[in-house]
């Protein structure tokens, strides 16, 4: 089903470009130990520049979904096309930057480009594929998002130069910047554009929307489980404080990376295979959240390198399924045309990104800080517990918030397939 979906060029392209934002995320997590040495900056400034990069990505969504609005869905490839190619140029001037102040700068430039990347790319993704293989479609973007991101952080740990990733990922994401432009425009369905009743604003599709509780608690679930999954930029440094050697640290980003690749494309194949239950997504989604809170845990608190790999590995392989499964496939039927999927799915990602560019990173630094301050004469595994602390208190407590909102959406469930038929009758 992957490969069938892969002979697609328009999909493939948008495929590539997903797992390459993916990969850029990832770079950040694992370069704050070469970034604490090489720029002599601390735990809470590392959370910092996630806080700049993830913030300035939450505030430009509204301005490339109101491009789409504006400029009309015809002219997405070319809308993603300039937002990859000044990704790129944002990039590279990371790689190039030997200062803090201009680090935040081109961090901040950097994340207001990737803002237009999920939004567009889950927007012609939907439109490109039936109804019925949308879960499948979304489980494949995730598989090579993981694949990406393993490749990207294992990258960094292994030359040990944070630097030559960055320009890597910055110089392909410009040769997509013209993929884009060339080959998306062949999977453009112009006869989708023609709006079933009035045209709302970007305003009005949300208000729209949120009168109906169901789908306020599909938002919820992703704007409360985002914020654990920003904290594990500490990941690398929490390993190696806890004295795993390189090679270890490899081995935990290579089977995270490959057992998570699997697990996202198993939740989008389960979603697709069960959402002929009432509640079919929505049990997916609770097995998932229930399984990545106690498998992360498990991890962080582990401090034998086999237990970790073991639990570090489960982790990966459950979690995650909620987006791919229920999330992301639910969100895009609740659109009448690309132009309104394009606004409801800013609508979510910047409650996302904003929630966990603020409860996420930046914090576990403050936290951790704070923690390290009252205990200054501190030994690397001192700091580990602490860090692991902080890091298994804040992600349990916002997954939980996260499985109350998945227990009262399946409740609800029927609700939301009866409001997505009705947006889609065009019935105001």
């Amino acid at each position: 089903m992957g490969m069938f979906l892969l002979r697609n060029i328009p999909v493939a392209v948008l495929v590539i470009i997903a797992a390459l934002d993916r990969a850029d995320i990832a770079l950040l997590g694992a370069s704050f130990p070469m970034l604490e040495k090489t720029l002599g900056v601390h735990v809470e400034t590392l959370g910092y520049f996630s806080l700049f990069q993830n913030l300035s990505y939450a505030l430009s969504i509204p301005f490339w979904a109101w491009l789409v609005h504006r400029y009309k869905v015809q002219n997405a490839h070319n809308i993603l096309s300039m937002s990859c190619f000044l990704w790129g140029v944002a990039t590279l001037s990371i790689a190039r930057s030997e200062t803090i102040l201009y680090q935040a700068f081109f961090r901040c430039l950097n994340g207001g480009a990737l803002a237009s990347i999920l939004p567009l790319s889950q927007m012609m993704l939907v439109d490109l594929v039936p109804t019925s293989m949308r879960g499948s479609a979304f489980g494949l973007m995730g598989l090579l998002e993981r694949v990406a991101a393993m490749i990207a952080t294992s990258a960094v740990v292994w030359t040990d130069d944070w630097r030559i990733p960055y320009s890597v990922v910055g110089a392909i994401s410009m040769l997509m910047a013209f993929s884009a432009k060339r080959f998306l425009r062949m999977g453009t369905k112009v006869e989708d554009e023609k709006p079933k009743g009035e045209e709302l604003t970007m305003i009005g599709i949300v208000k729209r929307v949120s009168r109906e509780p169901s789908f306020v608690y599909l938002i919820a679930q992703g704007v409360f489980g985002a914020i654990p999954w920003n904290m594990m930029s500490f990941v690398v440094l929490l390993l190696k404080w806890k004295g795993f050697t390189k090679k270890q640290i490899i081995s935990f980003q290579v089977s995270g990376g490959m057992l998570g690749s699997l697990g996202v494309f198993l939740g989008g194949v389960s979603g697709d295979y069960f959402s002929h239950l009432p509640r079919g997504r929505v049990g997916v989604a609770l097995f998932s959240v229930i399984s990545e809170s106690l498998f992360y845990s498990l991890f962080l608190y582990s401090e034998k390198y086999h237990c970790c790999l073991i639990w570090k590995s489960l982790f990966h392989l459950t979690g995650g399924w909620a987006t791919a499964a229920a999330i992301r496939p639910l969100c895009a039927d609740l659109a009448q045309n690309q132009s309104e999927r394009a606004q409801i799915l800013a609508a979510w990602i910047f409650l996302d990104k904003t929630s966990s560019a603020m409860f996420g990173a930046p914090l576990v630094g403050y936290l951790t800080k704070k923690l390290f301050d009252d205990n200054i004469a501190l030994t690397n595994q001192e700091k580990a517990r602490l860090l692991a602390r902080s890091m298994s208190f804040l992600s349990t407590l916002f997954w939980g918030v996260k499985l109350n909102t998945i227990e009262r959406s399946g409740t609800q469930e029927a609700n939301l397939l009866s409001l997505i038929s009705y947006l889609q009758s065009g019935v105001n």
